[in-house]
């Protein structure tokens, strides 16, 4: 009878079959981050030894411990992500690896050929646009691959908008026409990107209110204005008019 019971209660809980399913889930991603990171510290490295194996093991501990986030987990709108989805999430982060590097290579080309030119035809610029990915991890990784690429640098990222700094507008194209960000996307379960609206600045002075909306910098902008020019002047009340 109390095994009968216990049979029951263990059927008709709901919350401990989607507990266990999200800890083994969580568990499941936590390896892929592991052997993620394992490969692709062998693949920097080139050494092989105890001494860089105590060393990668306490990196990559420090790595799961700080990222309470990981990869390949539940999609934008919260549905579970299948083993087919998992994978195909591994083979988006390999395409983007391959996007990553072979635009480096090309930033790389264009920035040596403005800098080399005798014009040195460059139009450094900052960018102020947002992202409508949900995913933290996600958006970082945004703004850590515009870092990485010659050409761009974020200087800040909140929430979901991105301060960055070109060298030229047209160095800042995989980020304006969205491939960077639709390359990063399908990785974390995330929609597709459309293109950002994108405001230009061509002094870091102009851009004291980058974490506004269009219509909060009008708003500002027009209070300010009030505040600068001041009431409009008339005659003094006080003052008796002359018969």
């Amino acid at each position: 009878m109390a095994d009968t019971q216990r049979h029951t209660r263990q059927t008709t809980d709901p919350g401990s079959g989607s507990e266990g399913g999200a800890r083994q889930g969580r568990l499941g991603r936590t390896v892929a981050l592991v052997v993620i990171l394992t490969v692709f510290w062998i693949v920097l490295s080139g050494r092989i030894g105890l001494q860089y194996f105590i060393f990668m093991a306490a990196s990559i501990a420090i790595v799961l411990a700080i990222n309470p986030e990981r990869p390949f987990g539940p999609h934008a709108e919260g549905r579970t992500r299948s083993f087919g989805d998992r994978l195909r999430a591994t083979v988006d982060l390999f395409r983007y690896l391959g996007w990553l590097i072979w635009n480096v290579l090309k930033a790389n080309v264009d920035v040596a050929i403005m800098i080399l030119h005798p014009r040195m035809p460059i139009r450094p610029q900052f960018m102020v646009f947002r992202t409508t990915m949900k995913n933290d991890v996600a958006r970082v990784l945004v703004a850590n691959s515009m870092t990485l690429t010659p050409g761009t640098i974020t200087v800040d990222l909140d929430g979901d908008r991105y301060l960055v700094h070109a060298i030229h507008p047209a160095s800042a194209g995989a980020v304006t026409g969205g491939g960077l960000q639709n390359k990063v996307a399908p990785i974390f379960g995330e929609g597709e990107d459309p293109p950002p609206t994108v405001r230009w600045h061509t002094s870091y002075h102009e851009i004291h209110d980058w974490r506004m909306d269009d219509e909060e910098m009008q708003a500002t902008a027009k209070s300010r204005a009030r505040t600068t020019t001041g009431p409009t002047e008339g005659p003094d009340p006080a003052t008796p008019e002359e018969p």
